[in-house]
């Protein structure tokens, strides 16, 4: 041995013995062996991770579908971003001012466009085509406001048509955008549907992991029983258990994220051909948020799994 190895070797070996690095030395350990427990027993794990994407799959197939709702909704948002106002018949001209003047300050309000009675019958005769309207001695018609909203959401509109009420020289008001909303109710329903699924299946997830992890903890109780003789904690007992309930539940939510994404393939024909009738382009995905969602889902309730069965069975596996 060298003089400059000698003299590394204490230092070498001090820095082993630290807790800090001990610490991670052990969580390389517990890493490398599930990935090797992961190859060494492929069919067994595979199986679990499969069972476990499929379960996953389907709360992340209902938000998917409720994403691709709101796109389609999305389509005709510029329409639903307008509104009419029907002036009271034979309003005065400084009261029709004072409303322009009041929805120029308005923040949702981002154009207007006023409308005479008289144009209003000429644009009516042309649509519907009714010979000798215009020749009526006094016009039906009363002035209209066409609105252009800033945005077409709700909460805009909502606000903006509680302001309208209001206004005297208002005598109705026409928000259109129903569809939208019922759109919008479409899809906080697959979004709250979605939400239950992901838990209702998750707590399945939990018992499916958590079975195959017991299964593993009884095939070590030997190993755990005599860590348990030369003093390791439950902490250190249960480590390589959280990696391999972790890794275990990671790969189920990356097999959930390949089926979404391959449904969502699958059924984009329809969906792309209903938006092209509309003179829209749609190209249905999985959102990536979805994707995030899965992983870190799949993750947490293998964690979550390996927690509970670990700190349930190696206190009496490692009782002598």
């Amino acid at each position: 041995m060298s003089p400059r190895s000698q003299a590394e070797t204490p230092t070498t070996r001090e820095k082993s013995r630290h807790p800090l690095a001990a610490w991670r030395r052990h969580h390389r350990q517990c890493l490398r062996g599930a990935f090797k427990r992961l190859v060494r027993r492929p069919l067994g794990a595979w199986a679990t991770i499969v069972v476990l994407g499929v379960m996953l799959s389907l709360p992340a197939l209902v938000m998917t579908l409720g994403h691709q709702v709101e796109r389609v909704g999305s389509i005709w948002m510029t329409d639903a971003a307008r509104m009419d106002l029907y002036l009271v018949p034979g309003i005065e001209e400084s009261e029709r001012q004072a409303l322009r003047d009041w929805l120029d300050r308005q923040t949702a309000v981002a154009e207007q466009r006023a409308i005479p009675p008289e144009a209003g019958l000429e644009e009516l005769t042309e649509r519907l085509r009714i010979e000798g309207l215009e020749s009526l001695d006094a016009n039906p018609l009363p002035w209209v406001i066409e609105l252009t909203l800033v945005d077409a959401r709700l909460d805009t509109r909502l606000t903006l048509a509680e302001a309208l009420r209001e206004q005297p020289a208002i005598a109705e008001f026409a928000t259109g955008g129903d569809w939208v909303e019922r759109l919008e109710q479409i899809r906080l329903f697959f979004d709250e549907l979605g939400w239950w699924l992901l838990l209702l299946l998750g707590l399945t997830v939990v018992f499916v992991a958590g079975n195959t992890l017991r299964l593993e903890l009884h095939e070590r109780r030997r190993e755990i029983a005599l860590i348990a003789l030369i003093g390791g904690t439950e902490r250190y007992m249960l480590r390589p258990l959280l990696y391999d309930g972790t890794m275990t539940g990671l790969l189920g939510g990356a097999v959930a994220s390949v089926l979404v994404a391959t449904a969502v393939a699958v059924t984009a024909g329809p969906i792309e051909r209903f938006a092209s009738s509309y003179g829209a382009a749609i190209s249905p995905q999985i959102d990536p948020a979805v994707i995030g969602l899965l992983l870190a889902a799949g993750a947490f309730l293998g964690w979550l799994s390996a927690q509970a069965i670990g700190r349930f069975y190696i206190g009496r596996l490692s009782t002598p």
